[in-house]
């Protein structure tokens, strides 16, 4: 009996023992698979940034819309695979050394490390942070009103106090063409990124984002509104109070959304 009962015992932890090594053997090649699929991806995403390399250095297309895509999709990519190669303006020879540089750095990675870029390259927080985060601050700060802000028009205002019609008017095109190539602009990018990333952000993440940046377009449009709109320190649209409690309601709402974004994400700076 005793011979018996050390034989089931035996075959009991030789039972454990391989069902240790089954499942041991399977998280292995779990994990394998996992870092082949992550280098893999990774490939596909450097092949995707040098065709739209050689568009931009073969100027095909909306050279601008163009650049400024790549711009925030190789940076994505470099900073999640931790490359010093970064995209910060138009030009061809920049373009060609960073793309090389890049690929170096991508070839180098192992499975190990190509899983941890992926696993960075697909997180809202390094998109956000890569993609969108600079010029959300930049609208942030142009839509600050009386604030201490970058307001334009806020700006135009105190410029033109005691400025004659003829002046005001030969200034507003310059100012309304800032806005537009300004704020205005850099929103439309980050609205453009969104779209793009879309999947990577929860419902309530993407919700809050496009709430925000809903506040932010109506503070931009009133600008345009108001200083295309501007007559004289007498007559202008700062004198009434709609104006002022409106805008002001839609920027703190924003920013708001804003805030609780950031926060939840883990990137909110200490004070806009």
């Amino acid at each position: 009996m005793k011979n018996s009962r050390k034989i089931v015992a035996g075959a009991t932890i030789l039972t454990v023992a391989f069902s240790l090594i089954g499942c041991t053997s399977k998280e292995s090649i779990n994990k394998s698979t996992k870092q082949e699929e992550a280098q893999k991806e990774i490939k596909i995403e450097l092949t995707f940034l040098q065709n739209e390399c050689d568009r931009l250095i073969n100027k095909d297309e909306d050279i601008e819309k163009t650049f400024q895509s790549y711009k925030n999709d190789f940076n994505l990519l470099s900073t999640s695979v931790n490359s010093t190669a970064k995209v910060n303006k138009m030009n061809k020879d920049e373009l060609e050394i960073s793309i090389n540089n890049l690929e170096k750095d991508v070839d180098k990675l192992n499975g190990e490390e190509a899983l941890k870029a992926y696993t960075k390259y697909t997180s809202p927080k390094t998109i956000y942070k890569v993609t969108m985060m600079d010029n959300m601050h930049l609208v942030i700060e142009a839509t600050r009103g009386w604030d201490d802000g970058k307001d334009l028009v806020i700006s135009f205002f105190y410029d033109h106090l005691h400025s004659s019609q003829e002046d005001i008017n030969r200034d507003i095109k310059p100012t309304v063409n800032d806005i537009t190539n300004g704020p205005v602009y850099k929103l439309r990018i980050i609205k453009d990124e969104l779209q793009k990333h879309r999947d990577a952000f929860s419902k309530e993440q993407v919700e809050e984002l496009e709430t925000a940046m809903k506040g932010f377009d109506y503070s931009l449009d009133t600008q345009l509104k108001t200083i295309r709109s501007y007559k004289n320190i007498v007559n202008n649209p700062y004198t009434s109070n709609n104006y002022e409690y409106e805008e002001e309601e839609k920027y703190n709402g924003a920013r708001t959304y804003l805030t609780d974004f950031e926060s939840n994400l883990g990137v909110a700076k200490p004070e806009y």
